[in-house]
């Protein structure tokens, strides 16, 4: 049994179809005028997610990026510090050297003894290196002067760095906190290096050795300098192999912002291959959508049911 076609039909169709070439049209001329694929979120909802998870994943490797950049600062400016103070242990090493091997008037000595004084002082500066508003190397106390010398001691947060007590250890070392940073998810960088590493507790102690060399070389009675020597070997020792240590964080950070640029560049491709237009084809799926447009019109001209008016012609 065969159906039969009104033509109140055949108008709906019409008007059906023609709505839909017309709704074709539109979507290419709003990717033509936004030069994306993706206007609405109904266009192509996998891709969508795709797009999302893509920028998603860009804006956490340049937070990362940022992260890097800061961890960057602080460990150069670490560096710089321990740098500077290499090279006054370095300088009080060969006055020790010159002071223990040859024979020197007290105007000699004391003249030592100044220059000793203020590269005692200067490590006490040094020690206290900021980072803009930030104190180095003063553990989670970033804000407040971590270091200074009272009654002629150096303390670290207010605590004696030359007292054994075990107590006194004890805080001391529960204040040596390291400051670190997100450099990649779930990767958490150190970039602060201890204060206590730094300036050493007890006979370790750079501030505390300078001073004991400082009191010898100022006394007019001549003692016996040449043990210092290899004390200011040590300290020094310690530095560069704190400096080993700063560097090898820095070339961890290099290899991680190389990562991450590249992988920035591939997310940013992914992005670009979901999101962006192929304006030629576009321009092409247009013109074919107006094409049909205008054969349906012309069509539908000639189906649409015909007036009086098309009798009284």
């Amino acid at each position: 049994m065969a159906f039969r076609v009104t033509n109140s039909m055949m108008i709906n169709n019409f008007n059906r179809n023609l709505n839909m070439n017309a709704g074709k049209m539109n979507r290419f001329q709003s990717q033509l005028a936004t030069n994306r694929k993706i206007v609405r979120l109904s266009d192509d909802p996998v891709n969508v997610i795709k797009s999302l998870n893509a920028r998603s994943r860009i804006n956490s490797l340049e937070q990362y990026q940022r992260n890097l950049s800061d961890a960057q600062g602080w460990l150069s400016q670490s560096e710089t510090a321990l740098s500077e103070l290499n090279e006054i242990i370095k300088r009080i090493y060969e006055l020790s050297v010159n002071l223990a091997n040859e024979v020197k008037t007290p105007e000699d000595r004391q003249a030592a003894a100044y220059e000793i004084k203020e590269l005692a002082d200067q490590v006490v500066t040094l020690a206290n290196t900021t980072l803009g508003d930030k104190y180095l190397f003063g553990g989670y106390n970033v804000t407040r002067t971590p270091f200074a010398v009272n009654a002629g001691e150096l303390t670290y947060n207010g605590i004696s760095m030359i007292d054994d007590t075990p107590a006194i250890r004890a805080d001391l070392l529960g204040l040596d906190n390291i400051i670190q940073y997100e450099i990649g998810f779930g990767i958490d960088l150190p970039v602060s290096i201890s204060g206590v590493s730094v300036m050493g507790l007890d006979d370790d102690n750079v501030y505390a050795r300078i001073k004991e060399f400082y009191d010898m070389a100022s006394s007019p009675v001549l003692e016996d300098l040449q043990p210092f020597l290899g004390i200011f070997q040590n300290l020094q020792k310690n530095v560069i192999s704190l400096q080993a240590e700063i560097g090898g964080r820095q070339n961890r950070l290099e290899l991680m912002r190389d990562r991450f640029d590249q992988d920035i560049i591939n997310y940013t491709q992914m992005k670009s291959d979901v999101e962006d237009l192929d304006q030629a084809e576009a321009i092409m799926h247009y013109s074919m959508a107006e094409a049909v447009y205008r054969a349906a019109l012309g069509v539908g001209g000639r189906i649409l049911q015909p007036t009086l008016m098309d009798f009284l012609r």
